[in-house]
């Protein structure tokens, strides 16, 4: 009872609280200015935090081009899912993608069939069957822009990205998406978008729409001991 008295005294009386005496005694050994200027620099130790966190730059698409671009090569496993009307299933094709700066990109499929495709100084190297065939991107224009949208990607290269779509950025570092949509009217009659999504520097998911109406879906992840 007589610490509840105590207390009560204390809230009537301001002279009696603690922070109060703390305070006054305080004024007792310091003048206004330096207890002025203790105060501002514990605010300012208190918010610096918060002001550091505000201060710093959001996430957005010049900054994510800028860390795909540190990275010198990549290595994923893939799983390709086409969902069409005229297939009675989805198709599924599983297999790896490899890319090395500054341009070359390679695409192995293992299953449901064996396939490579290599992708370095504007051609393309297909080998299925114990046989290899080269063709000229040049002569394969829309295959061209589309192998281009994943090479700039990968790269880091976002000049290149916006010279052939229209580049949306959503998302933080943790969980972003980039909506591609064809600026080339030729690449627009194959392909509607293509929506890329991922964290940090890493490429999870990739989702073609094509102008048919099939969907591909993509799935990436990193392959052990191999930067992904």
């Amino acid at each position: 009872m007589g610490g509840a008295r105590r207390r009560r005294a204390a809230l009537r009386d301001p002279a009696r609280a603690p922070l109060s005496r703390g305070l006054a005694r305080l004024g007792e050994i310091a003048d206004p200015v330096t207890v002025a200027a203790a105060c501002l620099a514990l605010a300012v130790a208190l918010c610096a935090p918060l002001a550091a966190r505000a201060a710093a730059p959001a996430f957005d698409v010049e900054r994510l081009m800028r860390e795909l671009a540190e990275r010198e090569e990549a290595a994923v496993r893939f799983e390709e899912t086409r969902h069409s009307d005229v297939l009675r299933e989805p198709l599924v094709a599983t297999g790896e993608l490899r890319y090395r700066r500054p341009a070359r990109l390679e695409r192995r499929v293992q299953a449901p069939y064996a396939e490579r495709y290599t992708i370095e100084d504007g051609r393309v190297t297909v080998e299925r069957g114990g046989t290899a065939r080269t063709l000229s991107l040049d002569g394969l224009p829309v295959l061209r822009v589309f192998v281009e949208s994943i090479r700039a990607t990968l790269a880091g290269d976002l000049p290149a990205l916006r010279r052939h779509y229209l580049v949306l950025f959503s998302g933080t570092r943790e969980e972003w998406t980039l909506a591609l949509l064809p600026a080339d009217p030729a690449l627009a009659e194959y392909v509607t978008s293509v929506r890329i999504a991922g964290s940090g520097d890493r490429i999870e998911r990739m989702e073609v729409l094509e102008a048919s109406g099939d969907r591909v879906v993509t799935r990436f992840t990193p392959i052990a001991g191999r930067p992904g």
